[in-house]
């Protein structure tokens, strides 16, 4: 396997199985992944946020109280 300019190359051994993962930077990218997954996590919270407020979707359970 061959590495292409501006990418990278990463295997890891799990459990007797070998991954082989090859991640690439865009030269065109408008935004760094550090603010990529700020936004992704920021939204995903606000998402959950008003789902939680508006339904029951999201029951909080006790790890004490019985089901």
């Amino acid at each position: 396997m061959e590495a292409k300019q501006n990418s990278r190359i990463t295997r890891k051994t799990i459990g007797g199985t070998v991954y082989v993962v090859e991640s690439t930077a865009s030269d065109t990218a408008k935004e760094t992944v550090y603010d990529k997954l700020k936004r992704l996590i920021l939204t995903g919270a606000k998402s959950r946020e008003n789902i939680s407020g508006n339904s029951n979707t999201f029951p909080q359970y006790h790890s004490t109280s019985s089901k």
